[in-house]
């Protein structure tokens, strides 16, 4: 099902978009502890293309994120078609607008031990995943993330920073799959309200909790 699926590669990637300001660090892991600890709230664009085993392109989609900590995002996908992940800090909302269809589900304290705590958790990310600084490689300084806790959905990922910013994205999954994000246009100039982070069902939606 494209939503369950959409869904979990996307918290996935949620959980490594980063940034930092535009000062040099002296490695991709002092911008991402920099972002960690200084930065409260951005927004951009992405593109994301997920990848099979064997290579073949399995997804392809574009659109929209904004974050605020701690624990409030918004990931629109806009293309191919239009899929809304919303956070508040304490529910996660998944809206299929082609199918009309939005569920709701607490974050709960397990988004600690998942990679989604590089962005929105409160803990030391060192306290969480093992971080390496894989150097420099296609004018990017790569940053190698692997979680501690083996039963993770991912089995590592890397973070590709250029002047400061993640502009590359490679998450690797324990099947081979690889989901590949590219972010772009970083806005740090304004801080959404806590009431943009809040799904209102459009008419006729119905919203289905879970736990």
């Amino acid at each position: 099902m494209r939503i369950q699926q959409f869904f979990a590669r996307t918290l996935l990637a949620l959980a490594m978009v980063a940034g930092a300001s535009s000062a040099a660090w002296a490695s991709a892991q002092d911008a991402l502890n920099n972002f960690v600890k200084n930065r409260g709230f951005a927004e951009g664009q992405f593109s994301q293309v997920v990848i099979s085993p064997s290579g073949a392109v399995k997804q392809k989609g574009t659109g929209e994120f904004t974050f605020s900590r701690p624990g409030r995002f918004r990931w629109e996908i806009k293309k191919p078609y239009p899929l809304l992940l919303l956070s508040n800090g304490t529910t996660v909302v998944s809206y299929d607008e082609d199918m009309g269809h939005a569920t709701q589900k607490p974050i709960g304290n397990a988004i600690d031990s998942t990679p989604v705590a590089l962005l929105f958790g409160s803990k030391d990310v060192d306290k969480l995943f093992d971080l390496k600084d894989e150097g420099m490689k296609d004018g990017k300084e790569w940053l190698i993330i692997k979680p501690k806790d083996k039963d993770n959905l991912f089995d590592y990922a890397r973070i590709g920073w250029k002047d400061g910013l993640p502009v590359s994205l490679e998450i690797h999954d324990a099947l081979g799959q690889v989901t590949q994000l590219e972010l772009t246009n970083w806005d740090f100039s304004k801080q959404r309200p806590a009431s943009y982070f809040d799904f209102k069902a459009p008419a006729g939606v119905d919203l289905i909790r879970t736990q």
